[in-house]
């Protein structure tokens, strides 16, 4: 594992493209090890997780994938792949798991994924996380409103 110093831990799109790529191969580390996930790149600029069903965990299956999108800036995908780690959480912490609600879930994610990143030492700029995070909410709200329109 790489070991960064304090200051490449605080993240932000003005870093340069080498420490956020060293820093987003690091954090695939840490994750696939501490939630037992896979990661993989998918086309495009969009980022998912993927879970596992619950009848195949059992069967030694990991508990899901994370797909990156390679279509956006590095920085990009660390912040995508922090919310993705939410939804990873807010599946197997469970509590909340059975609300339909997409803006919940989302919201939730995005939080969830936020303070995983700080408990690691990953400091994602406040500022830019929050700027992603509203775009994305605001799209989900979109959507949802224009499906209750239907």
């Amino acid at each position: 594992m790489i070991n960064l110093s304090e200051a490449t831990r605080n993240l932000s799109s003005s870093l340069s493209q080498e420490i956020l790529e060293d820093v987003l191969s690091e954090l695939i580390s840490v994750i696939e090890y501490e939630l037992d996930v896979h990661i993989e790149y998918i086309n495009g600029d969009n980022s998912y997780w993927v879970p596992t069903p619950d009848y195949e965990i059992e069967e030694g299956e990991p508990f899901g994938i994370i797909e990156i999108g390679d279509d956006q800036s590095t920085f990009l995908k660390i912040v995508a792949f922090a919310h993705e780690v939410g939804h990873c959480i807010f599946h197997r912490e469970g509590t909340f798991r059975t609300i339909d609600c997409a803006l919940f879930r989302e919201s939730a994610a995005w939080y969830l994924g936020y303070h995983f990143m700080q408990e690691h030492g990953y400091f994602i700029d406040i500022e830019e996380y929050n700027k992603e995070a509203a775009y994305a909410i605001d799209l989900y709200r979109r959507s949802e409103n224009a499906r209750d329109a239907k």
